[in-house]
């Protein structure tokens, strides 16, 4: 169950704003989606009144957008995901340092086999 808290209204307010505007939709849209008056809409993109996170995960359903980024913002989602590319680009760039060094060692495993192998019939060639 989600836990009932007061989120920052002018950041929210701001979120929202951002988020339906990039959808194209009026605030009366929103306002009656949500089954509240446009007054009471208003208040809260203007970050007059505060709502409740049961309320604002009903905001971001109607918005279709993810709750993270209605309560975070969308810059800081774009961060998260730039990080995260960022972060997946440098593990692939270590893998591949990595799969390069395992072919090394796997050729000189093999390289210490043969010789190993020679050693070993010399040793019987000599020993005869």
């Amino acid at each position: 169950m989600v836990e009932d808290r007061i989120l920052d209204g002018r950041t929210m307010g701001d979120n929202l704003r951002k988020a339906r505007v990039a959808r194209g939709l009026t605030q009366t849209e929103i306002a009656d989606r949500l089954d509240i008056s446009l007054t009471a809409y208003q208040k809260i993109e203007a970050g007059k009144t505060n709502i409740i996170n049961k309320h604002y995960a009903q905001c971001a359903e109607e918005l279709d957008v993810p709750l993270y980024d209605l309560v975070n913002g969308e810059q800081a989602a774009d961060d998260e995901y730039r990080k995260f590319e960022e972060a997946k680009v440098e593990y692939l760039s270590q893998i591949e340092q990595l799969s390069h060094k395992i072919a090394f060692l796997e050729n000189t495993i093999r390289d210490k086999d043969k010789i190993i192998q020679t050693q070993d019939l010399l040793i019987e060639q000599l020993q005869k």
